[in-house]
């Protein structure tokens, strides 16, 4: 008997474990895009589609620090009206992005709108994204985000939860801080700050620029 519940303990403990770090995958190789798009930017390091790209793919992977430096260093220079004339050439075919399953062409879209404050739009584009590509957390986190920006507190709760269900990650953890603080609950805001302190405190370090009108 004894023998059995120690087998039955190791077991959950091995289930637990990999549970645990096995980590919600995406069926776009962002990891290969990163690579590919550094090498090309050492080439070309003005280009404003490659960095595009480049803070793209650091976003689908949860490098929400260096997506954001990305942004911020080539943001501060170029305007945003040739930022959006740089990328609305790959989109100019999109009558309907249900159309299509394109995952690189639906997150230029869907950032092209949180960087054009069109917030609504972004988050419509990002549930798609999560629709087609199930395992991918990200594209949750990033609709909670821009929902955040809406005030839509409640539902960017719902989404960081359902992320956080799929893979512990720091990012949800700093959107529920924010949704909480601004709906009041500023205990619940510093619990969840607080396990977000890495990120919070890698953000903080940073002043972030918007892009030049």
């Amino acid at each position: 008997m004894k023998n059995k519940f120690l087998i039955l303990i190791i077991f959950i403990v091995l289930i637990t474990t990999f549970s645990l770090n096995t980590a919600a995958e995406s069926k776009y190789n962002w990891d290969q895009l990163i690579k590919t798009t550094s090498d090309q930017l050492q080439q070309n390091k003005s280009d404003i589609i490659l960095n595009y790209t480049l803070a793209v793919a650091y976003a689908n992977i949860g490098d929400i620090k260096n997506a954001y430096n990305i942004i911020d260093v080539f943001g501060s220079s170029v305007r945003r009206k040739d930022f959006n004339a740089a990328v609305s050439p790959y989109l100019s075919d999109w009558q309907n992005y249900r159309d299509h399953d394109n995952l690189l062409l639906l997150n230029y879209a869907a950032f092209k709108e949180v960087i054009n404050k069109d917030y609504q739009e972004a988050v419509s584009l990002f549930e798609y994204i999560f629709e087609i590509d199930p395992n991918n957390l990200w594209a949750l986190n990033h609709a909670a985000a821009a929902l955040v920006e809406i005030k839509k507190y409640d539902k960017a709760l719902d989404y960081a939860n359902q992320a956080l269900s799929m893979q512990e990650n720091e990012y949800s953890h700093l959107i529920k801080g924010y949704a909480y603080y601004e709906n009041g609950n500023y205990v619940r805001a510093i619990f969840e700050a607080a396990s977000a302190r890495k990120l919070f405190k890698a953000l903080a370090d940073e002043e972030y620029q918007d892009f030049i009108e």
